[in-house]
């Protein structure tokens, strides 16, 4: 151990920060990583349903709600470079058909397992149970002073505390404020009446004032409070309340191929869209109609609006929206352009993408150019 040798301190142990103290590490400082729970990694066992989706392929920096900002670190970490990085730890992966990366074990915990392990090879110190109240500094060094009241003193900190945190503002750094998002969305619930638990695929647009901002497609799930699924938790990082969401429930169908379909089941009546979808969901869409109207039924089934009325289920968010503000650091290295020595990572920062791997992306990445930053710098 040299003399010289950086002392870097990671403020929090979930996904960016095992990977800064990694990057730290392997850079020749000597890492600590300093957890608040129990144990480190424990939200990273709960991501992907617990399947932990820990990439995408490709990803953009388009994918990112400051595209600028992130693009430095994309650059060198894209999904190719992330997942070399997991193999050369030992873990198999598998990409699906929609291009979101998976462990081959398919559980998280197996991602959690090789990160540890390259840690205790490298010498991470785990300290966990410290919560940290401030931190400052004291001549030329860090101070970390936690709840228990003790202190501890290091060249870097890493602010690897996730979404919420408030330490980067303690070192004097703006914060965005907090916001749930990549959360199911409250709407109005008259036009979707009674297809809690249903599921269908649609051509989901977001409104406001009339037009149109996002679209996708894919599967929505109907709950008695709104609606949620993957392109549902995706819109929510852009709407607002008041917003409008209008599905299109037959998003491949041409108007002159749908008006035909429709016109020759007009005699069906109640039961004009038995074959077509769900019960309780034709029920719905005549309910809308107000019946049997050939264009009120075409709007229907390829517009059918509800209006946003905010986050569904705030508890379950993904992601947090806010943080540090970006300006405030480098997008090369992630270090502070107010505090020399102190980095900031993940959702510690005012960075958040789509649902589908992006964002476990961007906490490892990001991990891994701070952890070498801070070492090296």
């Amino acid at each position: 151990m040299g003399k010289n040798r950086k002392t870097v301190a990671v403020i929090g142990g979930g996904a960016g920060g095992l990977c800064a103290a990694i990057a730290a590490a392997e850079a020749g400082a000597s890492a600590v990583i300093y957890e608040q729970s129990s144990r480190v990694g424990r939200k990273l066992l709960k991501t992907g349903n617990g399947r932990c989706n820990l990439s995408h392929d490709p990803v953009y920096r388009t994918d990112y709600n400051h595209p600028d900002f992130v693009g430095a670190v994309l650059e060198r970490w894209d999904n190719a470079a992330l997942l070399d990085f997991f193999a050369s730890l030992g873990l198999l992966t598998v990409t699906d058909g929609e291009g979101r990366c998976y462990p081959l074990s398919d559980t998280a915990s197996s991602v959690l397992d090789v990160l540890r392990l390259r840690c205790a090879e490298l010498g991470v110190e785990e300290r966990c149970g410290r919560e940290l109240r401030s931190l400052g500094q004291r001549r030329g060094r860090w101070v970390l002073r936690f709840a228990d009241g003790e202190e501890a003193e290091c060249d870097r900190v890493i602010l690897a505390s996730g979404g919420g945190s408030t330490l980067a503002k303690e070192a004097g750094h703006r914060l965005v404020p907090f916001s749930p998002i990549l959360c199911p969305l409250r709407t109005e619930t008259a036009p979707i009446r009674g297809l809690s638990g249903l599921r269908a695929r649609a051509a989901v647009t977001l409104l406001r004032s009339g037009e149109a901002i996002y679209t996708e497609r894919g599967e929505v799930l109907f709950r008695d409070y709104g609606l949620s699924g993957i392109v549902i938790l995706n819109l929510s990082r852009l709407a607002r309340t008041g917003d409008v969401i209008s599905l299109n429930l037959m998003p491949g169908w041409d108007a002159e191929q749908l008006r035909a379909l429709l016109a020759a089941r007009m005699d069906r009546g109640s039961e004009l869209f038995t074959g077509i979808f769900h019960r309780r969901i034709g029920e719905a869409l005549l309910r809308q109609a107000g019946g049997t109207e050939l264009s009120a039924l075409l709007s229907a089934v390829t517009d059918l609006r509800v209006k946003v009325e905010g986050c569904g289920d705030a508890a379950n968010a993904q992601v947090t929206r806010g943080g540090a503000a970006v300006e405030e650091f480098d997008p090369l290295t992630l270090q502070s352009r107010l505090r020399e020595g102190l980095y900031c990572i993940g959702e510690a920062l005012d960075i958040d993408g789509k649902c589908g791997g992006y964002n476990l992306h961007w906490a490892f990445a990001s991990g891994l150019t701070a952890g070498r930053s801070a070492a090296n710098d």
